[in-house]
C-alpha cells in the first residue's frame, strides 16, 4: 500500500512524470517535513509505466538520488498559483479520510499536500508523520474494503449507452468514449443546443456544450438538486475506490437534496484523455491542478441559474456544504493515533485555525 518512500523529487523531474493514469495506481500521497527535509509517502499515485518506460526509469533514478542526498524542505504556502483557485488533490484527501481529524494543507506547489492534526491547542499546525498515516490506512482499508463489496455502484449492471437509476439518489450511466454532446442529448436539446452555438466565440460554446452535456444525465424533475459527478474511465481501479467511498458517504449521510452520479466510460483503448467527450465535459484545463481520474462535476441551480462546478471546485463545494460537518465521523477507529475532534467553541484556537483551513479551500 505504501510502495515508495522518497524525497520530493526536483522540479525538473517532477514535471516529466506523467499525470495521466493508466494501468499502474500509486494514486494518494502525502508529504512530511521532517529536520529540514521532504519525505513523500505515495498511495497509489498515478505514473504513466505504459507509454513512458524509458523516462519513468530515469525520473525514479533521480528520485533514488535524491533520496540519498536529499532536497531542500519548503514551507506550506497559504494559496495555490494565481491561475489554480482550487487543488484537487487537497480536496480528494479531504473526502478520502473524511471519517478522521485529519486535515490537509497545500504547499507551495500543487503537488505539495500535507497531513495535519490540531496540536495541544488546536491548531492546525502538527504533521501527521508517516509512520501515523501507516497505522490509520491499516485500520481504515478493511471499512472500505467493506463498502466496496456493498457498492451497488459496483455491482449493478449498466448496458452502454443506458442509465440506471439505482435509488433515490443514486444514478449510474455508461457512455462510449467516441461519444459526444450532440449524441448524448436528447433530439428537441439538440435543435436548440445547435441554435444556441451559432456565431458564439470558442470559450461561450465549450460552456454552452458542457452546460447542455450535463443536464442530459440530470432528471429534469430534480433540476433543483445539487448533482454530484464520478467521471472515470472502465479501467481505472482508482475510480472504482471513489466511486464506492462517494456512495458510502451519500448512504450514511443522505440528504433529498443531494443526488450522487457515476458514469463510466467505456474506453478498451485507453484513450480518454484525447476524447471528445472528455474535452466536452472538461472544457477548462488551465483551471485544474491535476489532469488525473477520477474525474468530478458538480451541478446546481444558484439564484435561479444553472451552474456547473469543475474537479478540484466540485469537491470543495460539495465538502463544505455538505460534509464538512460529518468530518471525523470514525475517528475513535483511530483513538491514540489521530488526536479526538475538540469542539470548536471548547476551543479558540481551533475554531480560528479551521476557519482560516476553509478560507483557504474556498
Amino acid at each position: 500500500l505504501v510502495p515508495f518512500v522518497l524525497y520530493r523529487p526536483p522540479t525538473a523531474a517532477k514535471n516529466i512524470i506523467k499525470i495521466r493514469p493508466k494501468t499502474h495506481f500509486i494514486s494518494l500521497y502525502f508529504q512530511w517535513l521532517n529536520w529540514g527535509t521532504r519525505v513523500a509517502v505515495f498511495f497509489r499515485y498515478p505514473i504513466d509505466f505504459m507509454k513512458n518506460k524509458v523516462v519513468n526509469l530515469f525520473v525514479l533514478l533521480r528520485l533514488c538520488v535524491g533520496f540519498i542526498s536529499g532536497y531542500p524542505s519548503q514551507s506550506f504556502a497559504d494559496e495555490l498559483a494565481p491561475d489554480i483557485k482550487f487543488n484537487k488533490l487537497r480536496e480528494m484527501y479531504a473526502f478520502y479520510y473524511l471519517p478522521f481529524n485529519i486535515h490537509f494543507k497545500v504547499g507551495s506547489q500543487v503537488d505539495d499536500v500535507f497531513p495535519v492534526v490540531p496540536d495541544k491547542l488546536g491548531a492546525l499546525t502538527q504533521a501527521v508523520s508517516p509512520e501515523d498515516m501507516k497505522k490509520v490506512e491499516k485500520e481504515w482499508q478493511a471499512t472500505r474494503e467493506a463498502w466496496k463489496q456493498k457498492s451497488l455502484f459496483l455491482s449493478t449492471q449498466v448496458d452502454e449507452g443506458k442509465t440506471v437509476r439505482i435509488s433515490q439518489h443514486l444514478v449510474s450511466h455508461k457512455i462510449k468514449v467516441n461519444n459526444s454532446a450532440l449524441e448524448l442529448v436528447s433530439f428537441s436539446n439538440k435543435l436548440t443546443l445547435q441554435q444556441d452555438l451559432q456565431g458564439k466565440a470558442p470559450e461561450a460554446q465549450a460552456n454552452i456544450t458542457q452546460l447542455a452535456l450535463v443536464k442530459s444525465f440530470i432528471d429534469p424533475a430534480e433540476m433543483e438538486n445539487f448533482h454530484f459527478f464520478i467521471i472515470s474511465p472502465s479501467w481505472c481501479a482508482s475510480s472504482q475506490e471513489y466511486r464506492a467511498l462517494f456512495e458510502a458517504y451519500f448512504k450514511r449521510f443522505s440528504n433529498p437534496n443531494l443526488t450522487l452520479h457515476s458514469i463510466v466510460v467505456e474506453d478498451p483503448e485507453e484513450s480518454i484523455f484525447d476524447a471528445k467527450i472528455f474535452k466536452e465535459l472538461f472544457p477548462h484545463k488551465k483551471n485544474y491542478s491535476h489532469e488525473i481520474v477520477p474525474r468530478f462535476i458538480a451541478f446546481q441551480q444558484k439564484d435561479g441559474k444553472p451552474v456547473v462546478y469543475e474537479e478540484g471546485e466540485a469537491l470543495a463545494i460539495l465538502y463544505q456544504n455538505y460534509f464538512k460537518k460529518y468530518q471525523g465521523f470514525m475517528n475513535k477507529m483511530v483513538s491514540g493515533i489521530i488526536p479526538e475532534i475538540i469542539a470548536p467553541e471548547n476551543n479558540p484556537f481551533l475554531a480560528a485555525s479551521i476557519e482560516k483551513a476553509s478560507k483557504m479551500a474556498q
